[in-house]
């Protein structure tokens, strides 16, 4: 029996049945489809007639909200702009009166283009532009993309991250009627945002200092290249609640040696194992391990070209139970060839890193395997992850100083895993002679490097 025939503005979608309306081309960029659609929640023909109707509405809805965007953006855009002009004395304009009748030509002219504004887009967009471009309101985002331009450097990852915390807060000033604008963030304001987003909801605290610090770095480059007076997020940090019994705690920590054990003979994909044995006897990051290149693992050397810091920049002594692994991997590729040449290249513009896969297939394993620690159920992330495989490293060698092994100090475990000296911590601890040791000093011999990979050993039994 054949199926009956759906209407205007519905499709089959496997076995169910979505509303579907058209993006006028001249949007398609920003909204970035064709098409909006929606499933329905019957299958009926004869129901979704009914039902796709207010669908429609709402996704038509969502279109005119994207035009309004559209032209809000825009006229902030040329507001922004006449600003930029009138502070640099550059602002001419036309169609004002004459001088030599007592009126002020750049005033009148400026009426006159608010004028226009209000006559094609209604007056709430006039008010807009003359606010900004007079330089009493300056939209939240409206500087954005300029300390983007200026800092080239920031990841994708971190542009989000501010991307985020502004919409949390323009949501939040659209739900409490407060100005969406830059100068109507105060300290006071700050600090109700925070309770109202933050502190009543009960969000992680690393949630919400992530959030903080994305909105403080933003105000710091407003108040260096916009002249805002106040950054209302400055010590506005949340601080976790102060343990009163002996308790579980949501800290990153090590491997034990017997996690050690337990991971290295039960991963069952020999890429992570690898990746994992690379790491603990190196110190060497996920993302630097998936860096290495044939080249930099030649004359018993392991050399990071990329790093997070200019501290992480180094060249180590490779430890002695990894020749076999690099020479394996090595063997007949290039010298540009990657180590790990097993690891697809992300897409450009992709937040995930090349070393994403080892990271996932990574922790599916160490949770299969019960190597996992929380406080509590609602903890998200394991308290163990595979930077434990550094942290690893790095106790590793505190503890051959502890023994008493000879030939490289907590300085060199530093330069090693590449911290910073200076003003630098090590296992939690700050590093002393700061100055002395982290740039007079100068950085590590080879062969005290050498004395401080070597001191670590995997544990018997691995």
């Amino acid at each position: 029996m054949p199926s009956k025939k759906l209407g205007k503005h519905l499709e089959q979608h496997g076995n169910r049945i979505r509303a579907v309306i058209r993006v006028p081309p001249s949007m398609v960029a920003r909204v970035g489809r064709t098409k909006l659609k929606q499933t329905l929640q019957t299958t009926d023909p004869l129901e979704a007639e009914r039902e796709k109707v207010d669908v429609i509405k709402r996704l038509r809805a969502t279109l005119k909200g994207e035009r309004v965007a559209v032209v809000q953006s825009s006229i902030v855009a040329e507001a922004l702009e006449v600003r930029r002009l009138r502070d640099a004395g550059e602002l001419v304009m036309v169609g004002g009166g004459s001088e030599e009748d007592g009126h002020d030509a750049e005033s009148d002219a400026f009426q006159v283009h608010v004028n226009d504004v209000e006559a094609e887009h209604g007056e709430a967009a006039a008010q807009t532009f003359a606010a900004i471009a007079l330089g009493i309101q300056t939209p939240l985002p409206a500087l954005l993309e300029r300390m983007f331009a200026e800092k080239a450097d920031l990841s994708i990852g971190y542009r989000d991250d501010i991307k985020r915390a502004l919409g949390r807060l323009e949501a939040w000033c659209d739900s409490t009627r407060t100005p969406k604008t830059v100068e109507a963030i105060t300290q006071r304001v700050a600090g109700r945002f925070i309770h109202d987003q933050f502190i009543e909801p009960r969000v992680s605290i690393k949630t919400a200092n992530k959030d903080l610090s994305a909105l403080r770095s933003y105000w710091r480059w407003l108040a260096k290249r916009h002249g805002t007076k106040e950054n209302p997020w400055l010590q506005q940090s949340l601080e976790a609640p102060k343990q009163r019994r002996e308790e579980g705690s949501a800290k990153k920590r090590p491997f034990n040696d017997d996690e050690v054990r337990i991971l290295l003979k039960g991963i069952r994909s020999e890429r992570e194992r690898e990746f994992s044995k690379m790491s603990a006897l190196s110190g060497l990051r996920l993302e630097e391990v998936a860096g290495l290149r044939v080249r930099d693992c030649a004359n018993g050397c392991l050399r990071v070209t990329d790093a997070k810091t200019p501290s992480g920049l180094r060249t180590i002594p490779a430890h002695p139970a990894l020749t076999a692994l690099i020479t394996k991997r090595s063997k007949d590729k290039a010298p540009d060839a990657y180590l790990f040449h097993d690891l697809e290249e992300q897409r450009p513009g992709s937040k995930r890193d090349r070393s994403a896969p080892v990271s996932q297939a990574f922790t599916r394993e160490r949770r299969r395997l019960g190597v996992d620690e929380r406080a509590s159920t609602a903890q998200r992330q394991s308290n163990v992850d595979f930077h434990s495989w550094r942290r690893w490293f790095v106790r590793k060698a505190v503890e051959g100083l502890e023994r008493g092994a000879k030939g490289y100090t907590p300085w060199t475990i530093a330069n090693v895993v590449g911290h910073k000296v200076e003003d630098g911590t090590l296992d939690g601890i700050k590093l002393p002679l700061g100055m002395t040791m982290g740039v007079y000093a100068g950085e590590a011999s080879l062969e005290a490097m050498r004395a401080c990979v070597e001191a670590v050993t995997l544990p018997k039994g691995t």
